[in-house]
């Protein structure tokens, strides 16, 4: 499927949206939070089964709602880097509720980063698709010069990877925050004809991409990792699938391909649809409510202000588990959420935003972890300290909370 140039992805939601609105027998919680999992037992592990979800409503409050089959599908984790494309939704809600539920998780170490999105100071990241690059823009520092030649062969056209950390090295010898693609070959129509999206976002900043210079910087994009699944979305945990950006499939190795994230996510979502309709059919009886017990010991710690963990935690994510890493900044960024997490996840909290907060810590502690066991550069990863492939690396890395260990196969 393609639509509108640059515009694939919004008709795609678009489309599936106003489907799911005509089916009789679905019905859509708009403004919905998904709090956790319902697993039987409460701790997970060996033989647990997933239950359905507690979900919070800003009309309904607080639900419990039982299923014979969940699928997780609660998108990226974006938001836990300071730069990013992803909406402010994209605060890693499923990665959290899996692994505070004993769902194995995969390859969380494996964020990708997009290496031109639009930099405008104080707005939000959008992205510049790298089809810009394939029509032949090129990109320059603040002088005019074109740098890419210098860092790859490939120039403009290598691996998203490279282009990024090229970036970032260049506006570092520059002194700048932001480089340029150049575009003005394609000329304003023709741009516009190929980049509705983008065109019309630059126009929002009066830059016309046909008489001027884009500024672009890198930005967290994808995460490869999430719950580890099967071929038709299971997960570790019985009667619960995952598809999209919240799943590990595998498709994407460590360096995902430009475009294909669309495709893993329809081709999973009918996956997960499908066997999950399968199994309802093959099951007999209904699932029946089960009594659930739950205290939160008040907690005798100072409340901090949410807003500037958020803030504080997005940055020292970009800074030290960004594009470039290393193990002593990893270990740092590791003691530096615990010492948050004593403070935040002892709370009891009755809104999104302390809910989003919690979720962050908790996988961006994982994602640390996983950052620093992986003593090797691999696709998306990059160690400064390792910066090769290492053959003993060559596999999925796995996480679960029952243990607390890293555990790889």
């Amino acid at each position: 499927v393609h639509a509108h140039g640059d515009a694939t992805g919004r008709e795609l939601v678009d489309t599936l949206i106003r489907k799911a609105r005509t089916e009789p027998n679905v019905k859509l919680f708009d403004e919905c939070f998904i709090l956790d999992l319902l697993t039987d037992p409460p701790d997970g592990g060996p033989g647990a089964q997933c239950l359905g979800a507690i979900s919070w409503h800003p009309r309904y409050g607080i639900q419990m709602l039982w299923a014979r089959q969940t699928i997780l599908a609660t998108g990226g984790a974006g938001i836990a880097w300071r730069e990013t494309t992803n909406p402010p939704v994209a605060t890693a809600d499923g990665h959290a509720m899996a692994f505070r539920a004993g769902v194995d998780l995969a390859d969380l170490e494996m964020m990708q980063f997009h290496p031109t999105t639009l930099y405008i100071a104080g707005a939000s990241r959008s992205l510049v698709s790298e089809a810009v690059r394939g029509e032949g823009a090129l990109l320059v520092d603040k002088t005019g010069h074109r740098f890419m030649p210098e860092y790859s062969p490939q120039a403009e056209l290598a691996p998203r990877d490279i282009v990024a950390r090229a970036i970032v090295a260049q506006m570092g010898r520059t002194g700048t925050t932001a480089v340029y693609l150049d575009a003005r070959h394609m000329g304003s129509e023709g741009f516009a004809s190929r980049f509705p999206q983008i065109f019309e976002q630059c126009q929002k900043f009066d830059i016309d991409p046909g008489t001027d210079l884009i500024p672009v910087r890198p930005a967290a994009h994808y995460m490869i990792g999430g719950a580890r699944v099967d071929r038709d979305g299971l997960t570790s945990l019985a009667n619960l699938y995952a598809c999209g950006e919240a799943s590990c499939t595998g498709l994407h190795g460590a360096n995902r391909l430009a475009s294909n994230s669309l495709i893993e996510a329809l081709v999973y979502g009918e996956r997960c649809g499908l066997h999950a309709g399968e199994s309802l059919a093959q099951a007999n009886g209904r699932l029946s409510a089960r009594d659930i017990s739950h205290a939160q010991e008040p907690s005798r710690r100072t409340t901090l202000d949410l807003a500037d963990i958020r803030n504080s935690l997005r940055a020292v994510m970009w800074r030290n588990v960004g594009l470039a890493r290393r193990a002593e900044r990893l270990e740092e960024t590791c003691e530096i959420i615990d010492f948050w997490c004593r403070y935040v996840l002892d709370k009891e909290f009755f809104e999104p935003g302390g809910w989003e907060v919690q979720n962050l810590l908790t996988a961006s502690r994982v994602i640390a972890q996983c950052a620093l066991h992986r003593t090797e550069s691999r696709g998306v990863h990059y160690r400064e300290d390792f910066p090769h492939p290492d053959p003993a690396w060559r596999h999925h890395q796995v996480v679960r909370r029952t243990d607390q260990q890293l555990v790889t196969n």
